[in-house]
């Protein structure tokens, strides 16, 4: 057998003994819990149905197409089916209240966490413009809740005169 050959003879087992490997890790003990459970305490059971998703669907890819030297054609078939599989896993696994609940949380933590650099950042672009004798968006908002207030100001102003135009016209006609 050729150099080349032996190769793709290693990939291919590899890729095999890795897809095995894959699916005895990842196979489930018990039956996965239902999609709107409440959130498990072990994460892995979160993405154990996932992963074994993607795991059968990468086994069914290598066990209905026969190894040809054609590895590209192969892997990209192998990459499609695994995008599609993966695709199919997380929609599910989105339209279930536990995925909101922990997505919710997640945010919210990521809010909290993100809160003082996000005001030290704010505070030290204020000091920077104000340095540099530039508007902040502070003022810059405050100059243009002022422009509002005035023209609705303006416009009260002419709707008084405009009243008071008519009265005058309907006392002389």
């Amino acid at each position: 057998m050729s150099d080349s050959g032996q190769l793709f003879e290693m990939w291919r087992k590899q890729l095999e003994e890795g897809a095995a490997a894959w699916s005895k890790t990842f196979s489930p003990q018990a039956p996965p819990a239902p999609p709107a459970a409440p959130l498990p305490s072990d994460p892995m059971s979160f993405w154990r149905p996932l992963v074994e998703q993607w795991v059968q669907a990468s086994a069914r890819a290598f066990s209905q197409t026969p190894m040809t030297p054609d590895v590209m054609s192969q892997w990209k078939q192998f990459i499609d089916q695994s995008i599609d599989a993966w695709s199919r896993a997380l929609g599910q696994v989105m339209n279930t209240e536990a995925f909101a609940q922990t997505l919710g949380r997640y945010l919210d933590q990521w809010l909290v966490t993100t809160a003082p650099m996000k005001k030290a950042a704010e505070q030290g672009i204020d000091q920077a413009l104000q340095t540099l004798n530039v508007a902040s968006r502070g003022q810059l908002t405050a100059v243009a809740r002022q422009i509002v207030e005035l023209e609705e100001r303006v416009e009260g102003i002419e709707e008084a005169v405009n009243a008071v135009l008519k009265a005058i016209q309907r006392e002389r006609a």
